[in-house]
């Protein structure tokens, strides 16, 4: 999903929370009304698009993408049990065979007011690369210290050469969700997100002690009547926590690292017909290249064998057009 930045002083860490995955909202895999009466259904559905990106930040290096999923759900009422799992394309420094989503909770409706809670695991299998910085040195923080690259630096992932993976082995971890909606009137809605993780990017996992995040985020959506069309945006921010003391060493010795913290923001037009939707959406953030960098260790900010940059394109402002067919199904089971 991931994330988030000011200061290059993480420049040399594996941004996997950039690796949360996310289209206008953040997390809804599932985009199709609710059933209509009590028992089993289930939703399905594929997208196409020309760029996947989670809060800011594109997941396919700035390339065409795809994901599928499959949710089968229980309704009682006005509440809903669900389960579900979505496959995404990426193309991310640790080169994963995909992006496996697995979530479950419970949606509750309370007339115009509902409530969506629940858990999602970003599960990112068979890496195939482990990520190495390539210089002893890396350009000065915000604050003016130096980030260094000791063989020992506390990640416990170097090769023969000295060169320290800046990523978990597997980048795969665990978020929380609550997501309000409120429906002032049939053409206007205002939702909200609210994600927490108590070890993003899983780097408890190789000895960075890990570190909570919290992504949250409002999103207005106006449609027009019974024509299909529709307007929707969204404002989130990222605050990401630190390292623990020894993870990384800097100039001034062994302190811990801080992660920064950064908005993104996304706004969009959508035509719906049947079962198929086409969106065309502007994705933007404050981060700067080097921020963008310290987030995502972009590998073309480092390549082996050349001048270390630090910068990377991947969080610059873009749009991004979605093609999506979603589907509802529901039997009567009893019979």
């Amino acid at each position: 999903m991931k994330l988030s930045m000011i200061a290059v002083a993480a420049a040399s860490l594996m941004g996997t929370s950039a690796f949360a995955a996310d289209l206008p909202s953040k997390k809804e895999p599932a985009p199709v009304a609710a059933a209509s009466a009590d028992g089993f259904d289930f939703a399905f559905g594929v997208h196409v698009m020309t760029d996947y990106i989670s809060r800011g930040i594109s997941q396919s290096n700035s390339r065409p993408s795809a994901t599928a999923y499959f949710e089968p759900r229980y309704n009682i009422g006005d509440t809903q049990l669900y389960v579900g799992t979505q496959l995404w394309k990426t193309d991310l420094p640790t080169n994963p065979f995909a992006e496996v989503d697995l979530y479950g909770g419970v949606r509750q409706t309370w007339g115009k007011f509902a409530v969506d809670a629940g858990g999602i695991y970003y599960w990112y299998p068979n890496n195939q690369n482990q990520y190495w910085t390539s210089g002893a040195v890396f350009p000065a923080f915000a604050n003016g210290n130096t980030l260094l690259n000791p063989a020992n630096a506390g990640l416990g992932l170097c090769n023969n050469n000295g060169f320290c993976a800046t990523t978990a082995r597997d980048p795969s971890f665990l978020e929380l969700y609550l997501k309000p909606s409120y429906n002032f009137s049939d053409a206007f809605s205002v939702a909200g997100n609210a994600f927490y993780s108590p070890n993003w990017g899983n780097y408890a996992s190789s000895g960075g002690g890990g570190f909570s995040s919290l992504y949250v985020s409002v999103l207005p959506k106006y449609t027009f009547g019974d024509s299909g069309f529709s307007v929707s945006g969204e404002l989130g921010y990222q605050a990401l926590g630190s390292l623990k003391a020894g993870t990384i060493y800097n100039a001034q010795g062994n302190v811990p690292l801080k992660f920064p913290s950064y908005w993104a923001w996304n706004l969009g037009v959508s035509y719906a017909w049947n079962n198929l939707t086409a969106d065309l959406r502007y994705y933007g953030s404050n981060l700067t290249s080097t921020q963008c960098y310290a987030v995502s260790s972009d590998p073309s900010g480092n390549k082996p064998g050349q001048a270390f940059t630090g910068t990377s394109s991947w969080c610059g402002q873009r749009v991004m057009a979605t093609l999506s067919v979603d589907f509802t199904y529901q039997k009567d089971w009893k019979h």
